[in-house]
């Protein structure tokens, strides 16, 4: 038998975070008590705290999944060779998170001192910029630093990123980003 995780478990985890994106689309982080949550989610306190130590360990464990999950296509991001591949693979990561919209809209607006999700792909995302153009030995044509290249790339992924979650997403918004993309990325004849 293992390490096979009981269903009962499995579903009253999923109850509690659904709970509890719900709550964090209705009102502030730290308006949200654990009653609060274990109310809507029709559960005892008990048994909140045989998953979780606190809420803001039940945050912690919801971002730390996101970021495991989105880990992998950032790290495919930085390994293409061409702009067909990357909106591909921009696709294909706004298709997996679209089955998380709900629960990433939630978190991305949280931020504590343990977690905040904004953060945490902000810094993922200047990393692997930095990693890809300092790989190839990228030259800014418009003799800028790649730090400052990333700082931008990182924060124009995360704005395109929440109006994607706030408005939705459409061809003319994956073009525009890819045109915004092709100008920050455009480097120096040498």
């Amino acid at each position: 038998m293992g390490n096979k995780i009981d269903l009962r478990v499995l579903k009253t985890r999923e109850n509690i975070k659904n709970t509890f994106s719900n709550l964090l689309l209705e009102k502030d982080f730290k308006n949200i008590t654990v009653q609060d949550i274990c109310d809507r989610a029709l559960i005892g306190r008990s048994t909140f705290y045989d998953h979780y130590c606190d809420k803001y360990d039940l945050l912690n464990k919801m971002v730390e999944e996101i970021i495991k999950q989105f880990k992998p296509y950032l790290k495919s991001r930085f390994n293409l060779n061409n702009l067909d591949d990357f909106v591909k693979l921009g696709s294909d990561m706004l298709k997996l998170f679209s089955k998380r919209k709900k629960l990433i809209k939630a978190l991305i607006n949280v931020h504590t001192e343990s977690a905040d999700l904004y953060y945490e792909l902000k810094k993922l995302l200047i990393e692997g910029c930095s990693y890809y153009l300092n790989k190839s030995n990228f030259v800014s044509k418009y003799n800028i630093s790649n730090e400052y290249i990333c700082g931008h790339y990182a924060s124009f992924v995360l704005t395109s990123f929440q109006l994607w979650l706030e408005l939705g997403e459409n061809e003319n918004n994956l073009q525009l980003a890819n045109r915004m993309h092709s100008v920050l990325f455009e480097s120096a004849d040498i």
